[in-house]
């Protein structure tokens, strides 16, 4: 079901990210540090983010989806995490992308929806295969991104989605989004912008493709680590300050 799914999009991604290569430039942190770092480890949530071919997604754990995100369990089958995703509306969701699709999606201002598809065990377990980072941030900085996340997608008065076609084999599905998908403005900057959100320091300007994506959130985590130190099993020392 996943590896259907992880093709698929591999497949998409591949046709549509070619043709555009030659204006990718791959993004960096340029400077940028940590917002909203956590006083202690206990207030340390993890997200993952995921890779699949040219696309990239945000997981989350359905515990903390909190109020802003909730809604998505109303349409999908119970899962341990949940994966957001944002693309061009017509592409995403295409079974076979034609030469109308394709040429759409890479010269023209087109809407867009929201994915979301249930991870029923673990990131690593469900996405094999799939280049997957584990980050750590605090729960400001969650709060944040769950913030950005539900502000993609498009609400009626009643503050519910627009839900569209059911995801790949049924364990996913897309919605109306807000905003316009455009060649420099891709899935992958939407991912930056999300992480950029919570505090992550990502490079949105340029950062088009899925490997400006995992690079940065790689060093995101190395920068992270550093600035975060070892726990004692007895105290866990302010974020930044020396143990015992």
């Amino acid at each position: 079901m996943v590896t259907a799914r992880k093709d698929l999009l591999r497949q998409k991604w591949r046709v549509l990210m070619a043709a555009a290569l030659m204006m990718v430039f791959a993004g960096c942190t340029g400077g940028k540090t940590w917002k909203y770092l956590p006083a202690s480890k206990a207030q340390e949530r993890t997200i993952y983010v995921v890779a699949h071919g040219w696309h990239t997604g945000i997981v989350v754990s359905a515990d903390d989806l909190g109020q802003e995100l909730g809604f998505v369990k109303e349409y999908l089958s119970p899962g341990r995490y949940y994966e957001f995703g944002w693309g061009e509306a017509e592409f995403y969701q295409a079974e076979k992308v034609s030469t109308w699709i394709f040429l759409k999606t890479v010269f023209w201002r087109n809407p867009s929806v929201m994915h979301v598809f249930t991870v029923p065990v673990s990131p690593a377990q469900s996405f094999s295969g799939s280049e997957i980072v584990e980050l750590n941030v605090s729960e400001t900085g969650l709060e944040r991104m769950r913030e950005r996340l539900r502000a993609s997608f498009k609400l009626d008065g009643g503050n519910r989605p627009y839900p569209l076609k059911d995801g790949a084999r049924g364990a996913g599905r897309f919605f109306e989004a807000l905003g316009y998908y455009v060649i420099f403005d891709t899935c992958n900057t939407w991912t930056a912008k999300v992480l950029q959100s919570g505090g992550v320091p990502m490079d949105t300007g340029f950062t088009l493709r899925a490997a400006g994506v995992m690079r940065q959130v790689r060093e995101a985590k190395k920068e992270y680590l550093r600035l975060r130190p070892p726990v004692s099993l007895h105290h866990s020392p302010a974020f930044g300050q020396p143990g015992p």
